[in-house]
């Protein structure tokens, strides 16, 4: 399955919906949620703002994000 990058200026995953997510200043994505305004990952969470791209993911039973070809 082939899943585009949104720029977080471009539009918001819904509430609750499974993301990964980059921060401005990082490259490697990091797994979560979305919710409040929030990105939220295992460890924090981050405001809008502070996120570059996102996109949908699907998580296993076991919890962990599937894998997805994606370009920036």
């Amino acid at each position: 399955m082939y899943t585009q990058w949104v720029g977080s200026a471009a539009g918001l995953p819904q509430e609750g919906q499974p993301v990964e997510f980059v921060l401005n200043d990082r490259e490697v994505a990091m797994d979560g949620t979305y919710g409040g305004r929030t990105f939220h990952s295992h460890w924090s969470g981050y405001p809008i703002d502070r996120v570059r791209s996102w996109w949908p993911a699907e998580f296993d039973s076991c919890g962990t994000a599937l894998a997805y070809a994606t370009t920036d």
